[in-house]
């Protein structure tokens, strides 16, 4: 079913997977630029059936981030233009996201006041917005009203307004926002009110001949005051029945628990964890209902469609890892498919920092693939490259080569492939790791990489071999943290990579010093409290979890982990270990305290495994290293390293 047509009102999607819109950074003077144009024809050329460009905001009260598309410009359609062009060329339709992002917005780039429905403070920047006048009303309107006629003008095949994650129309849809005593609050009917005006405005501007939609927040998450399940469904009901509306993408999540946006769930989330929402709204409607919400895969896809809770699927991060994922799917090639693994590591880049767009399994997220170069014949067969390591970077490089046509051996001394990426899924609730691990050494395999594992490869045996390349990623190893710490070398003392590869922990007090608030730490934290041990967290930081913030990760880790009585213990330093105890002093307190445990787990940040680079530098024509080795960091850059150096040789 995914693969068939769908129809959306005036238009037909050549089939039913929407890549929805989010934020790129990749704007240049705030209007599209050649950037979005060569990324979302990607994502229409892998087969995404519905493109919907990024946000373009309605009115100057709104600038939510420095690199937004401000719609409102004069050369939107011109842009516009240019993106909706190359969408079309591969027969997918080009809808474009209208927004106004009001009390979820900033007033950072502009010095200026939010916008809301009434004084209800952004709960991440405290801002407090101004209660909309009529006038404002009125003017954003008139707002969307004027970028709609912008993208009739540069040829898009409709419009979507956003009324879910972050928006203004949503907002006065909730009483959880909304605290007006006049027209546009109190009853549901006066709360409807902007967003009904809005549809017939936008309706009437772009005509009957354009698509229009809705991306309609189902469920708040926040049942004492804003919108619930029951409630989105009657909203819907009343929506679809002024016959204005074409189609909705289902989601759920509010100014409270933005964790929960589709964009923004992580590999904690349970699969398609929204698709209740879509199946209820789909029973009272007339109109195509997509759902959003960890759609990974097509697999997945098809059993949603075929049990009917929904009519289509809206496919995100899943499409910035791999742009292909619907034509190889539909081409029986699944496993070729470069996976998602939801670590919010590179795709969350809606901040102040303006960091483009990337992901942390595909270092290139434009293209899918390097271009192959075959190997140049002229001067005979090429040497064989040899790489150590079979962690991801290694893998990457290997793959990259492979595509290119070299030959390449592999040498890993453990018996399994993946490195550290392989050895954090085994971490609470990580398992979605070894997804990318299992992909890459399914290329390599399927390329013809010689792959030799449980071998320990010495500077001695690579020179005897005469490789005239060698590339080093064999990684990093714990450290004894970034002061020496008296006591580390104590028996009952073990680390984070230990208790991953599962060495067994002794007693049930078990104190974690946490010095780098990394995934890999905290879900040691999680592991262990869930195998029934009584954990105690030390950590020098204001508070425990500090890396899981910028991955939405952290309000479901404090859930989960204080439902396991784990003791947060932040601002804290470690004097000693000492046998059954360690002695703490808080930062901003004197005298030192000690701590009961039976055993210390050492999750300090880590060093290069280099010392077979150094033994080989200046003994072979040609050394690389690449990843962990170089210096210990994210999946992103083992992989881009990778992808760089099988690129260039």
């Amino acid at each position: 079913m995914l693969f068939q047509p769908l129809t959306l009102g005036p238009r037909e999607a050549q089939n039913r997977i929407i890549f929805g819109s989010h934020t790129t950074n990749f704007a240049h003077n705030n209007l599209l630029s050649q950037q979005h144009a060569d990324y979302y024809a990607a994502r229409a050329k892998g087969g995404a059936g519905v493109v919907v460009v990024e946000e373009h905001i309605v009115h100057p009260s709104d600038l939510p981030y420095e690199r937004a598309v401000l719609g409102y410009l004069p050369n939107t359609a011109h842009a516009l233009a240019a993106v909706v062009g190359r969408i079309h060329a591969h027969d997918s339709l080009a809808i474009v996201q209208l927004n106004h992002n009001g009390q979820q917005g900033t007033s950072d780039h502009t010095q200026r006041e939010l916008w809301g429905p009434s004084p209800v403070p952004n709960v991440s920047s405290r801002e407090v917005p101004k209660t909309m006048e009529q006038t404002d009303i009125d003017a954003v309107i008139a707002g969307f009203v004027h970028v709609a006629l912008a993208t009739v003008q540069g040829g898009a095949d409709g419009v979507e307004l956003q009324v879910s994650d972050t928006s203004l129309l949503r907002q006065f849809l909730s009483p959880l926002t909304n605290q007006r005593s006049d027209s546009y609050g109190g009853s549901l009917a006066n709360r409807l009110r902007f967003l009904q005006e809005t549809i017939e405005a936008v309706h009437a501007a772009i005509g009957p001949n354009r698509v229009l939609g809705l991306r309609f927040c189902g469920d708040e998450l926040a049942p004492w005051a804003g919108l619930t399940p029951e409630q989105g469904v009657e909203i819907a009901q009343l929506l679809v029945a002024t016959e204005r509306i074409d189609y909705m993408t289902i989601t759920m999540g509010s100014i409270l628990s933005a964790h929960m946006f589709p964009f923004n769930a992580t590999m904690h989330v349970p699969l398609g964890y929204a698709v209740q929402l879509a199946s209820a709204i789909k029973t009272v409607v007339n109109v195509p209902i997509f759902t959003a919400g960890r759609i990974m895969s097509t697999a997945q896809a098809e059993r949603l469609l075929a049990e009917g809770q929904a009519d289509g699927v809206e496919m995100i991060r899943a499409l910035i890892a791999d742009p292909d994922l619907p034509r190889l799917s539909q081409a029986g090639q699944a496993e070729r498919i470069r996976p998602c693994i939801a670590c919010n590591q590179g795709c969350q880049v809606r901040s102040t920092m303006n960091v483009a767009l990337g992901c942390n399994v595909n270092p290139n997220v434009i293209f899918s693939q390097p271009v192959p170069q075959p190997p140049t014949t002229s001067a005979g067969a090429k040497p064989t490259i040899c790489i150590i390591g079979g962690g991801v970077a290694g893998l990457e490089a290997a793959r990259t080569l492979a595509l290119r046509g070299r030959s390449v051996v592999l040498y890993e001394r453990n018996h399994t492939l993946g490195g550290t990426v392989a050895l954090a899924a085994q971490g609470a609730g990580r398992a979605e790791l070894q997804h990318i691990t299992d992909y890459l050494q399914a290329e390599c395999e399927r390329l013809g990489v010689a792959i030799h594992t449980g071998v320990t490869v010495t500077a001695q045996s690579i020179t005897a071999r005469q490789f005239q390349t060698v590339i080093i990623a064999t990684g990093a190893h714990t450290g004894t943290g970034l002061l020496p710490l008296q006591g580390y070398d104590l028996p009952h003392v073990t680390d984070v990579r230990r208790i991953l590869a599962g060495e067994a922990v002794a007693g049930q007090r078990v104190v974690v010093i946490d010095e780098t608030s990394s995934h890999g730490v905290l879900s040691v934290v999680e592991l262990l409290a869930t195998s029934g041990k009584q954990v105690v967290v030390l950590t020098e930081d204001w508070y425990v979890g500090r890396d899981l913030v910028a991955t939405n990760d952290i309000v479901q880790w404090m859930q989960r982990t204080q439902a396991r009585d784990v003791t947060h213990t932040p601002h804290t330093t470690v004097v000693r270990i000492e046998p059954e105890q360690v002695v703490v002093i808080d930062r901003f307190a004197d005298g030192e305290r000690a701590i009961p445990a039976d055993a210390v787990v050492l999750g300090t940040y880590e060093r290069p495994s280099q010392d077979l680079y150094y033994a080989l530098k200046g003994n072979v024509p040609r050394l690389f290293r690449i990843g962990d080795c170089v210096a210990p960091r994210r999946i992103e850059q083992a992989i881009m390293e990778g992808r760089q150096v099988g690129e260039q040789l």
